[in-house]
């Protein structure tokens, strides 16, 4: 099974695919995409669109998923989360793909059988390794939303 797991930020998207088993999955590409500058709404929109398309394709995963971003307050927040989000939602539909959606909550490691209090990105350290650069918080959200997929 191979999955694709997405995490957009304030000035890049993290995205990590996936490839095997819950018990050993295998990280095939991980990345640090940041935003272009100057681009009016449109632009960035059909940036993101092209920039998504490009990676689905090249992977064709079996499942997406994504970090859902909360507690927005300006636009240019909403902009560079909640709209690539919907473009992502848009385009797995289109290419008939599964996709799942996680909230900051929903990523802990009770999902692998963990106690409740257990650092999930500690946690995935010991299981999938150490994968510089940009091996932080939000890479590892992108990991883990599509790690949760082969569960």
């Amino acid at each position: 099974m191979k999955a694709i797991g997405f995490n957009f930020t304030k000035n890049d998207f993290r995205f990590c695919v996936l490839d095997g088993q819950i018990t050993n999955p295998t990280i095939i590409e991980k990345n640090k995409i940041v935003y272009p500058n100057n681009m009016d709404t449109a632009e960035l929109m059909e940036w993101f669109e092209t920039q998504i398309s490009l990676i689905i394709d090249k992977h064709q995963p079996d499942q997406i998923s994504h970090k859902i971003s909360i507690n927005l307050s300006t636009l240019d927040q909403i902009k560079q989360s909640c709209y690539p989000q919907a473009i992502l939602n848009l385009l797995s539909r289109k290419k008939n793909i599964s996709i799942n959606s996680y909230s900051s909550q929903a990523i802990n490691a009770t999902k692998f059988g963990q106690p409740k209090k257990t650092n999930v990105f500690a946690y995935i350290d010991s299981i999938i390794g150490i994968h510089p650069p940009y091996w932080d918080k939000a890479t590892k959200e992108a990991v883990l939303v599509a790690w949760f997929n082969l569960l």
